[in-house]
């Protein structure tokens, strides 16, 4: 296995921790199925539903629409990450990092009995400013050639986190090892203490439980103020079957 490691960078980053119940807040960095998300986009892997897609099966998104899964991760992109044993690792590089606000006009689709179609609301949001991180991929020698060379001239656009915060690749290049570094997120199962990111991954068998994203305790982002535990492992599997 080759390591492909990366710089990723933007003006602004949306992580949306789905488990802050007041607006939208940001993690400090991404999970793994943020970072297979933007890979599968470098490549081209086109979600069912997005407008790039190929001739969806749209009875089979139907009843996946009314099982549960309103929104399915492209097919492609999990026999990708399955297939290959995406296995990943990221760590802030950025200077010290700030949250701020922004807020924005948003629209509220409603069903009423008196017809009202819905309203606008101000969206709360805390995004992260100027951020900067280094990811680290094993994958085999030739597709490691493959992605960088679509990280380098993607697909679609690269976004980090939402589409309003467009991401820039830089230093794109294959090693034998993940650099040494004391600043690689870990796992934990337990309580999370510091820049915690929802260790999400992709289900790469969608179709037996109708769930895309499985968040099964943290990844723990350290910091000069937080340093944390150096993990003598920082590569971590990427996605997971339903069932394990």
């Amino acid at each position: 296995m080759n390591i492909l490691i990366f710089e990723l960078a933007g003006e602004m980053a949306m992580w949306r921790n789905v488990y802050e119940p007041m607006g939208s807040y940001s993690c400090l960095g991404p999970a793994p199925s943020n970072l297979a998300g933007l890979i599968g986009a470098a490549v081209g892997f086109a979600a069912p539903r997005s407008v790039a897609a190929d001739h969806p099966d749209e009875k089979k998104l139907e009843q996946w629409n009314k099982a549960g899964l309103v929104w399915p991760v492209a097919s492609e992109l999990l026999q990708w990450e399955e297939s290959k044993d995406f296995q990943v690792a990221c760590r802030w590089i950025g200077k010290k990092f700030r949250r701020i606000s922004w807020n924005v006009n948003g629209y509220k689709y409603m069903n009423t009995k008196s017809g009202e179609e819905g309203n606008n609301l101000r969206l709360q949001q805390q995004v992260i400013l100027d951020p900067a991180y280094e990811v680290a991929v094993a994958l085999p020698a030739d597709e490691a050639e493959r992605v960088a060379a679509a990280l380098r001239k993607p697909a679609f656009p690269l976004c980090l986190g939402a589409s309003f915060c467009r991401a820039i690749v830089r230093n794109v290049r294959i090693g034998e090892s993940v650099p040494e570094s004391p600043f690689w997120a870990f796992r934990t199962d337990g309580g999370a203490l510091g820049e915690a990111t929802p260790f999400s991954r992709h289900i790469v068998n969608p179709g037996s439980c109708f769930e895309r994203i499985r968040s099964d305790g943290y990844w723990i982002y350290p910091t000069p103020d937080q340093p944390g535990v150096i993990a003598a492992e920082p590569l971590v599997r990427g996605w997971v079957r339903a069932g394990e």
